[in-house]
């Protein structure tokens, strides 16, 4: 069975999980996390499947002998009014336990952004909750969109963790506007970013090596910070050409 067969056959979950952990390009968290069946996990496997086809893999499996654990179908949920009182709960738990006075007036906006978007992720997951088995096309667009604010608010935590702990900002933006350059040149400029972040990221490795022998050092220590606000600008400017070679 291949990928392509495994939607024309509406597969089952455990023929989809095996095709997914063949992939090259397979995310081996996500392979751990499928191990679990559940609705939640079965649309986001098919949404990984469709992205891997559409990336034109499409790798042959034998019948899986695998097996995943199922859990039982969760109850049909209402949004309702008291869960506002439960997400409050949660981002004062969460992101309310340091003032924005902590950080300098650069990290305002992060900080700011941090609790919008926790937020929205709780009023999401809560929708998600509520919807119905056969809806499958809305549940995956709002794990979609779960998804990308789980990115935000994990680059925002970054940001203000370095602060914290180096009393360093961590870029917040992208270098220049890229917005006006052709597409050939941003597919260059990709291309040349990716190159330059899997370059920069095994000097990071280096240097925390070196800084874990000598701790004490902060000579080292501030090479490694610097090192590692210029791999965070440099992924920073990749995510926003992709998403203007996207929207294009």
């Amino acid at each position: 069975m291949d990928i392509q067969s495994w939607f024309d056959n509406n597969g089952s979950y455990a023929d989809g999980f095996k095709l997914y952990s063949e992939l090259p390009s397979r995310n081996n968290n996500l392979v751990r996390n499928f191990l679990k069946e559940n609705p939640s996990n079965f649309l986001k496997l098919k949404y990984e499947l469709k992205k891997a086809l559409l990336s034109g893999a499409n790798v042959v499996v034998a019948t899986p002998t695998i097996r995943v654990k199922k859990e039982p179908e969760p109850l049909k949920t209402v949004v309702k009014d008291s869960n506002k009182e439960i997400i409050e709960q949660s981002v004062e738990t969460a992101v309310k336990k340091e003032s924005m006075a902590m950080y300098p007036m650069e990290l305002h906006a992060t900080y700011r952004e941090r609790i919008s978007n926790w937020y929205l992720a709780c009023e999401l997951k809560f929708q998600l909750n509520a919807c119905s088995g056969e809806n499958d096309e809305a549940a995956l667009k709002l794990i979609i969109q779960l998804e990308d604010l789980w990115t935000k608010i994990d680059r925002a935590w970054k940001i203000l963790d370095h602060w914290k702990d180096h009393n360093r900002i961590m870029p917040t933006d992208q270098s220049e506007n890229f917005s006006s350059y052709s597409k050939d040149k941003l597919f260059l400029m990709r291309n040349r970013l990716e190159v330059r972040i899997s370059k920069r990221e095994k000097t990071v490795q280096s240097k925390r090596e070196a800084v874990a022998s000598s701790p004490e050092d902060r000579t080292l220590l501030n090479a490694l910070n610097s090192k590692l606000e210029q791999l965070h600008q440099l992924k920073i400017d990749l995510e926003t050409i992709r998403k203007l070679l996207k929207d294009e």
